[in-house]
């Protein structure tokens, strides 16, 4: 099956069926694809948590780590958040699995309602053009989380925030030496020593590209509309 993602044309050859309905809004058209992915009984057990797992997650973990290891080289690379587009501006959670990033972006949709467009919930592709270098796009991927959150579209990515959980909300700007070992512990990093080196520098890029903030929160509406005054309410009022 042709599919695109972040603009990239590959050609994803599955063993479940289920992955036609699974790639269905990021099926493409097109003669020359960028990658070939193929999965294999070997590939998939790589990936099987227990002995008797249903075979469909391990294979899309292994699909996903194919994709990812290629990334890098090609000026994209996986971010482990949330990804939205808010009053028109991109927006990434950040979080350790279990902290919320889910549940603070929930609260956004509430206060925000149309206003808010879900890129992915998490797994989203970042991607750097030639033409554009100081811009991360965030792309939506058919790895949205267990909740399903996404699309197919992107958002020019402006903001960066790191979610804690706290009884008191605050939300404030931060240095990306304040983050550099957390951003490791959300991306993927390849085994291929040219991908990991390429996905260094992409990093660097976006911690260069993008507001870094910091969110204290918890799980009260008064938690969204703190940290979209201190973020977006500026450039809503501009």
């Amino acid at each position: 099956m042709k599919v695109s993602l972040a603009d990239h044309l590959m050609d994803v050859r599955f063993r479940d069926l289920r992955f036609n309905s699974f790639f269905d809004r990021w099926k493409a058209n097109g003669n020359t694809p960028e990658l070939c992915v193929i999965t294999d009984e070997k590939t998939i057990a790589a990936e099987r948590i227990w002995k008797n797992q249903d075979d469909f997650y391990p294979e899309s973990s292994a699909i996903l780590r194919q994709i990812a290891e290629w990334l890098p080289l090609h000026g994209s690379f996986v971010l482990h958040s949330a990804a939205f587009d808010a009053d028109g501006i991109g927006v990434a959670f950040a979080a350790h699995s279990g902290t919320g990033k889910t549940t603070h972006l929930l609260l956004w949709q509430k206060l925000l309602g149309d206003r808010l467009k879900i890129i992915n919930g998490d797994k989203p592709i970042i991607r750097f053009f030639d033409d554009e270098p100081d811009t991360p796009y965030a792309y939506g991927t058919p790895w949205n989380g267990k909740e399903g959150l996404g699309s197919a579209g992107r958002t020019p990515l402006k903001h960066l925030c790191f979610i804690e959980r706290a009884d008191k909300n605050s939300c404030t700007e931060i240095s990306s030496d304040e983050i550099i070992d957390r951003i490791f512990d959300q991306v993927y990093m390849p085994h291929s020593p040219a991908a990991a080196a390429n996905t260094l520098g992409l990093i660097n890029r976006l911690l260069s590209s993008v507001k870094l903030w910091k969110i204290c929160c918890n799980m009260d509406i008064s938690a969204a509309q703190t940290a979209y005054d201190a973020i977006l309410g500026n450039e809503r009022k501009n």
